[in-house]
């Protein structure tokens, strides 16, 4: 009995301790909560600020002056998404050990090796210098707002969970958060290393096949058989990339019409940028009115001006220009002194920077890192190239990196102007990432710029090749004035669109050099912009969400009378047949519920492992998952002659017929294991899924709650609904695509829509966590609220009045 009763106390004591853990928990997880309604002081405000929020968490911001507007503007950023703000900067800055420990360490390493610290360090000292600029008094008083929630706010729940504070944002930040931008924006840091190691390993026929930028530019022919200098640089990308706890940005879609073109007489316009997605999703929405100016925009965490909006007057949408800012240049080293490298006819030293990495739960490690006049010297991390044959040090040219490289100052003007003449002058200020720059009016302008410093011809802009450090041909030319960049205004067919292809060019040899993405979103918009009648925004909802893959049809029109059932073992003859005839009918759309997308997207798949795994080894495992190895499989398609359809491994199934063959053997197995073998059972909805993850996912113990549930999709690789992912895999998680649906008809500004991923706010405890996500899976839209006289009347209101501040 004493004993049975001893038992019943201790029970009755963990059950205790239990609930007062759950109870702890639970208090701690409400404490996240943005604050929506009140009163709350804020220091350094002249006049109170009233801040309405909407029904989907957006806070519309009314202020007696912009300093004001933005202080209170990074207050509420700030409550909603705090983590994802140090995060960005974190990347960027290369302090992400200071959260995340060791795991972190390789990260943190190659952006510090990038130089983005140094360049931020620089930036902010640029800044303080020019306190009275309009730009830079909203900077700081952004910061405050951020630094003030910092003091005073509740703290995230990743925060609790990692028993860890973030720290107060500097200038500096900003050029970080930027930096990680423009990092993830330069396709170069793969395509550069993947077209070396073919040049240096396979040869001259190999490598003009390949198809880095557009299909009429191809790399240039160079001596074969040098060992690839930027091999390990492969490795360290795939790890990194593996391993950053944010999405990065890698297209996007967006086009006007003019009033000759749509049905209410006024421009119309459409942006969905695409950026990995994760928890929370990219853009913070803000509405800001002053009697300075007023404008409602899409904000990336830590910046204070919108890089998407629009105002009374005029919108505006983004795409990645993808051209090539970004260059590698082989070193020639003195034999008498490694330190010193051969530049300008004579030889100079390489200048040596330290900056100390601070680890979770380890010492301080104290990185050396050297650069020449071009840049940072990429390859002197520990396990890096000086450890290959080749150890020539390879220096980093980019243009982000350049003294007076800023886009603050563009961003901020993008919704001053109050005409197209200033709107231009602000993309003039731009730098980098290269932009194309999508407008539209109430004046019925239209236009597209592309926005950035653009290198000057020939070789100091060719892209896709290894520079000689030694060669005067190779040196840096400068950039062009912004005059000489690709622009459209007003054109006569009364539309502009981009889908990161190349500004148009009316020679042919003056195709500006770049990155480019597939041409399947490009001819896509093209298709269905070329009707005669006047357009509208349920057209243009349509062409967001439109799932189609035209030159996937075409592809499977050509092999069809090669896809055999014979080809397979008795048991999956049957199977084979019925899913050739699920294929012959597809109509090219990657709908949750369609066959065709299914059997399609894992033959095309097999069809590229075929075509290119036996050359590239173990470079095939991250070349499959990049622009130039869709653009090449598109391009060598058609090219039956390429070498690259000869099997190095296996010569019976050398040429284009056999490896069509193949592939499609390898996906009636493969789907047959995997889904069964009824084709009618293999629906895009059974393979194809999204999930957003949350940084902290993998990190401890239950963060996967954080993340969101997987969720099946309409939509692929290219198309205009463009959702990406991963190949190597037997299924397909979504890893990137739209980060917002906009649609603006200059007619009604009062009427422009939207749609964000999941929500506007970061916190897991807040109603707008994850409140549009269902309406953004199922191609829903909500307004984009811009009526003063609707938004007085909401009934959530913070009151934000003029306080001292606390002592830090």
């Amino acid at each position: 009995m004493i004993q049975r009763r001893s038992l019943l106390k201790l029970t009755a004591l963990l059950l205790l301790i239990v609930a007062l853990i759950a109870a702890a928990g639970w208090w701690a997880y409400r404490q996240t909560q943005a604050q929506r309604s009140g009163e709350l002081g804020l220091s350094g405000l002249t006049q109170p600020v009233t801040v309405h929020y909407d029904a989907w968490g957006i806070p519309h911001i009314d202020a007696g002056n912009d300093a004001d507007a933005y202080r209170a503007l990074g207050y509420v950023h700030a409550q909603d998404r705090l983590f994802q703000m140090d995060i960005l900067r974190r990347i960027g800055a290369g302090r992400l050990s200071e959260l995340f420990g060791e795991e972190s360490y390789a990260t943190d390493r190659f952006f510090r090796t990038l130089g983005i610290s140094r360049y931020a360090r620089a930036y902010a000292e640029r800044l303080e210098s020019q306190p009275d600029a309009a730009h830079v008094k909203l900077i700081l008083a952004y910061q405050d707002g951020i630094n003030q929630y910092i003091e005073q706010g509740n703290v995230p729940l990743e925060y609790r969970l990692l028993l860890a504070h973030p720290d107060y944002f500097s200038l500096a930040d900003i050029a970080h958060v930027m930096g990680y931008m423009a990092y993830s924006f330069a396709e170069a840091f793969k395509t550069d290393a993947l077209v070396d190691h073919v040049r240096g390993t396979l040869g001259e026929r190999h490598l003009r096949d390949l198809v880095p930028g557009w299909p009429a530019n191809r790399p240039k022919p160079a001596p074969t058989g040098q060992v690839s200098t930027l091999d390990p640089l492969l490795e360290q990308l795939a790890a990194v990339e593996h391993a950053l706890p944010a999405g990065q940005f890698l297209g996007s879609n967006a086009w006007a019409v003019d009033g000759r073109r749509s049905q209410s007489g006024k421009p119309m316009l459409a942006n969905d940028p695409h950026i990995g997605f994760a928890v929370p999703a990219v853009w913070y929405e803000a509405h800001i009115r002053t009697p300075e100016h007023e404008v409602y925009g899409h904000f990336l965490a830590g910046l204070p001006f919108p890089l998407l909006g629009h105002t009374r007057h005029h919108s505006w949408g983004l795409t990645m220009l993808m051209n090539d800012e970004v260059d590698f240049y082989r070193e020639r080293v003195n034999p008498d002194n490694p330190r010193q490298v051969w530049d300008r006819n004579r030889w100079r030293e390489l200048e040596q920077h330290e900056e100390v990495i601070r680890i979770r739960g380890q010492e301080d490690r104290l990185v050396r890192m050297f650069s020449s006049r071009r840049g940072p010297i990429i390859n002197d991390q520990p396990g890096g190239l000086q450890q290959e044959i080749d150890r020539r040090p390879v220096s980093l040219f980019w243009t982000f990196l350049d003294p007076q490289s800023d886009s603050t100052e563009a961003f901020y003007g993008f919704s001053r102007a109050t005409s197209m003449a200033e709107f231009e002058e602000a993309a003039a200020k731009h730098w980098s990432p290269g932009l194309n720059v999508i407008y539209a009016d109430v004046e019925d302008n239209i236009a597209k710029w592309a926005a950035g410093r653009i290198k000057r011809w020939p070789n100091s802009n060719n892209g896709f090749a290894l520079l000689n450090g030694a060669a005067e041909r190779d040196e840096f030319m400068g950039y062009q004035p912004f005059s000489a960049n690709p622009r459209e205004i007003n054109p006569r067919r009364g539309q502009v669109w981009s889908a990161n292809n190349p500004p148009e060019a009316d020679n042919p040899r003056r195709v500006l050099p770049g990155y480019y993405a597939p041409t399947d979103r490009a001819n896509r918009i093209g298709e269905l912009l070329d009707v005669e009648r006047p357009l509208n925004l349920l057209d243009f909802k349509a062409m967001q969400m439109d799932s189609r893959r035209p030159q996937a049809q075409a592809m499977v029109t050509e092999a069809l009378p090669l896809l055999r059932d014979d080809l397979l073992n008795a048991e999956l003859r049957g199977p084979a047949a019925q899913a050739r005839g699920l294929l012959a009918q597809w109509d090219g759309a990657f709908d949750r519920d369609s066959i065709g997308a299914t059997i399609f997207q894992r033959w095309e798949e097999n069809l590229m492992r075929a075509l290119f795994a036996d050359e590239l080894g173990p470079r095939y495992e991250f070349f499959q998952n990049t622009n130039m190895a869709q653009k090449t499989l598109a391009q060598l398609f058609w090219t039956p002659a390429s070498p690259w359809w000869d099997n190095r491994e296996q010569p019976t199934r050398d040429g284009r017929q056999a490896a069509i063959e193949y592939a499609w053997v390898e996906t009636i197995e493969s789907l047959a294991s995997q889904l069964g073998t009824e084709p009618e059972q293999w629906r895009w909805e059974k393979i194809a899924y999204l999930q957003h993850k949350h940084p902290l996912d993998g990190k401890l113990p239950f963060a996967d709650r954080l993340s969101t549930a997987p969720v099946p999709v309409d939509g692929g690789r290219e198309t205009l609904n463009n959702m990406r992912f991963a190949l190597g895999g037997t299924a397909y998680r979504v890893e990137a695509g739209p980060s917002t649906r906009r649609l603006i008809d200059l007619a009604d500004m009062e009427a422009g829509l939207g749609i964000n991923p999941l929500g506007q706010s970061g916190n897991p405890s807040d109603r707008h966590y994850k409140d549009q996500a269902e309406a953004f899976n199922e191609g829903r839209y909500r307004a984009e609220l811009f009526d003063w006289r609707a938004i007085e009347a909401l009934p959530d209101r913070l009151e934000l009045i003029p306080a001292r501040r606390r002592p830090r």
